[in-house]
């Protein structure tokens, strides 16, 4: 054992100025919900059908050993969510299922399609009969579910999706039918080999006519066999570069029948006579995505913060250079990494807000059409300014980490380079990045036309992401950013609020000026829309943690310290990025931009001895994040050297030394 090494860990633990533990506890949710956790990491550590056991190594898998491995995780996570020691326990169950997704990105994406995808629309789109006759078999497996949404040759543009549901009145059935290679649902989770039923986006035909988007269960396989229903054909895609323990697929339809009773009918009607009665609009079809996209946000949230705790830990204990020093304490180093901490946490407590709104919309049956629009079209313009803004980000994040562990991230025992292979899926996944930042500005330029042209603001039940448009007047008006002393920030947020929010405005204002096309302006409009995320952020956290003394009462003082420092770190951070635009717009000058950088170092600084705090609080046990350059006591080297021994074929000659090696080392010669 290095003793270096142990004692920098415990170093740093020290010089953390709150109780990491009640961080935790804020990050877990509540003091209970973080025992619950625990209990769910104890519980699952031994387990050999949940965690691979010593000396196997979960990173060292083929795909068919993870494979049959994921779906024996969820096959275990089925029987103890029926265990009747746990069947009325919710608590340990919902942490339980918390803790192996962080556990295998494989496991949280293939029950995730069931679940968030799957199940949602029924939820979200389905009557009460339909959840009545679905929900329980669903939700205790008797029903595996997928999403079948995407097409070989259609993604982004649903409107183009050529899978069409046709209605056969005489059967009281409607006839599913992909009717080209290009219309094959492609990428489905869980349809390889494993999903019973689907829920399928169709182009839907009545009496003739097209009706536009609906959904529809489908059978896909005979749950007692698992084999393929009649005309159903599909399989699996393959290799991908990650999440192989996922069985991605593809499906045909080949005239396939369905019970008209299995089209989602919440917001559509069709009688036995083929009388349709349409959705309020058709808005409502793609209401389904904002969950996924709110789930993808917070999987990107469990890989980066997973990444950052693995070269957090590494880049206090490695010492090198003329003074032997730690590699953390180089600005190229912190400066890179606290950001990012910080980025984690704000991302963290905006989604947070964004699940409680979610609730609102899940519980829209009582809300009339037009409001429940309105509702819709907020919460897909943060979901997909989150999923676009975070997956970009933590991209970076990502690629940041594996540089600062140096060569040993090259190594793939030290987990991050898998979650840089697991992390690909969330730039296109759910919807192509580009696109999700494009559709957020779409809605920012209607809601600034709203606002503008005719002082009009939509009422919502909860605070929308763009309620700062209702000053949109007041910001555009600005000439400039009236602050002299930067600083002056420290004390009062707001004034970077303000200042995040006039670039902004001014920045889409702009662009309703100009007349050019949106391809001519897609750039512009993903960055108003990564501002327009990061700015949500900020304001989300200053309402949190905005004043020390004015937080929440229940919030141990300590953790509201380092959360209004982390918020300040934020905001700078944002107002720096940003800064070009800002004198762009005409909102900076040059000396303020100056001094906005010079600040956000110093905040960078500050915080560097409170890093290893700040990701210990994250809660990953060693086995978890499975990187021995990340272990918890510091002690890096004696593991990651053992781990390399128990490697597959590590030491000895290889299979093929005689027939490729001796014939050219004994060759003739001098």
């Amino acid at each position: 054992m290095s003793l270096q090494a142990p004692k920098d860990m415990a170093a740093e633990r020290d010089a953390a100025k709150f109780d990491i533990e009640k961080l935790a506890h804020y990050w877990a949710g509540g003091e209970e919900r973080y025992k619950h956790l625990q209990r769910a990491f104890k519980f699952m550590a031994s387990d050999p059908e949940l965690v691979m056991q010593p000396p196997r190594n979960i990173l060292d898998t083929t795909r068919p050993e993870i494979r049959e491995f994921t779906m024996g995780q969820i096959h275990r996570y089925a029987k103890v969510l029926q265990d009747p020691l746990y069947k009325n326990d919710s608590d340990f169950k919902e942490a339980l299922f918390q803790a192996l997704a962080m556990y295998s990105e494989s496991f949280s994406m293939r029950i995730g399609v069931h679940t968030a995808l799957f199940k949602n629309v029924l939820n979200m789109l389905g009557s009460d009969a339909q959840r009545e006759q679905w929900l329980d078999d669903i939700e205790n497996f008797r029903v595996i579910g997928c999403f079948a949404m995407t097409e070989l040759g259609h993604s982004s543009a649903l409107r183009d999706i050529e899978t069409r549901a046709t209605y056969d009145m005489a059967t009281d059935e409607f006839v599913i039918e992909s009717p080209s290679i290009t219309a094959t649902k492609w990428w489905i989770g869980m349809a390889g080999k494993t999903a019973t039923h689907t829920m399928v986006i169709a182009q839907t035909y009545i009496n003739g006519k097209h009706y536009g988007h609906n959904w529809f269960v489908v059978q896909l396989r005979d749950r007692e066999t698992g084999e393929l229903m009649p005309n159903i054909v599909a399989g699996d895609i393959g290799a991908k570069v990650g999440r192989s323990g996922l069985d991605n697929g593809w499906i045909q339809f080949r005239n396939v029948r369905t019970p008209r009773t299995n089209m989602m009918s919440r917001w559509v009607s069709l009688s036995r006579q083929g009388e349709y009665t349409p959705a309020p609009s058709p808005v409502v079809m793609y209401a389904t995505l904002i969950p996924e996209r709110i789930m993808l946000t917070v999987n990107c949230v469990g890989m980066v913060t997973q990444a950052l705790t693995i070269a957090t830990r590494y880049g206090v204990v490695r010492r090198q250079g003329h003074k032997n020093e730690q590699i953390m304490d180089y600005l190229s180093h912190y400066g890179k990494l606290v950001p990012a901490v910080a980025f984690m946490y704000m991302t963290h407590s905006a989604c947070m807000t964004v699940n409680e709104q979610f609730k609102v919309l899940t519980a829209g049956g009582d809300m009339d059409p037009m409001t429940y629009l309105n509702h819709v079209g907020d919460m897909h313009a943060i979901s997909a300014c989150f999923k676009g803004y975070v997956g970009w980000f933590g991209s970076d994040i990502l690629e940041t980490c594996r540089r600062c562990c140096g060569g040993h991230a090259y190594s793939a025992y030290n987990a991050i380079g898998s979650l840089i292979d697991d992390w690909g899926v969330l730039t296109t996944g759910g919807g192509d990045n580009v696109v999700m930042l494009q559709q957020t500005t779409r809605i920012l330029l209607h809601r600034l036309e709203q606002k503008l042209d005719m002082d009009e603001y939509p009422e919502l039940q909860f605070k929308s992401s763009t309620h700062y448009f209702t000053k949109a007047k007041e910001y555009v008006a600005w000439s400039n950013w009236t602050v002299t002393n930067v600083e002056d920030c420290l004390k009062d947020l707001t004034l970077v609020e303000d200042a995040l929010h006039c670039i902004l405005l001014n920045s889409i204002s702009n662009e309703l000026k100009t007349g050019s096309t949106h391809n001519d302006l897609l750039l512009d409009e993903a960055r108003a829309a990564e501002l327009h995320g990061a700015a949500y952020m900020f304001s989300d956290a200053v309402s949190k943690f905005g004043s020390v003394n004015h937080a929440d009462p229940a919030l141990d003082k300590g953790v509201a310290g380092i959360m209004h420092r982390l918020t300040a770190l934020w905001g700078v951070h944002v107002l720096h990025t940003f800064s070009d635009q800002g004198y762009k717009e005409g909102v900076l000058s040059p000396a303020q931009i100056k001094a906005i950088e010079k600040l956000y170092l110093k905040l960078c600084k500050e915080l560097r001895y409170q890093v290893v705090g700040l990701t210990d609080a994250f809660g990953y046990p060693d086995f978890v994040l499975k990187a021995p350059i990340g272990k918890y006591d510091g002690d890096i080297y004696e593991p990651y050297f053992e781990t390399v021994l128990n490697a597959p074929s590590s030491t000895g000659k290889p299979p093929y030394h005689a027939k490729y090696i001796q014939p050219l080392t004994t060759q003739g010669g001098k």
